[in-house]
């Protein structure tokens, strides 16, 4: 079954299941787990909603305009080291809040 309908627009990550009868995947399992023990923090993404659909898992998350991965495709190469600066210090910042949430 679906969560309910809220309006929120939402990025979807479906998890294929390799063998359905094996389960959801432990690593699977634990993001989940971490994403919605983790409290609100501007550079962590929020998990809104996970569920079962067919043969997947699907997680519905805060839905982001950009990934990191495509900044920096779209960027000039080489990044200005004050740039370079500022999205480690997001990337710490956020890795530092997940590691003080276990």
């Amino acid at each position: 079954p679906c969560p309910p309908q809220t309006g929120e627009l939402v990025a979807l990550k479906k998890v294929p299941l390799r063998r359905p009868e094996d389960g959801v995947p432990p690593q699977t399992l634990r993001e989940i787990k971490a994403l919605r023990e983790i409290e609100a923090h501007p550079h962590v993404i929020r998990l809104r909603a996970a569920f079962a659909q067919g043969p997947a898992v699907v997680l519905a998350l805060e839905l982001l305009v950009g990934d990191l991965g495509g900044l920096l495709r779209a960027a000039p190469a080489p990044l200005p080291p004050p740039r370079v600066r500022a999205l480690l210090a997001m990337t710490l910042r956020g890795l530092g809040h997940v590691h003080r949430h276990h």
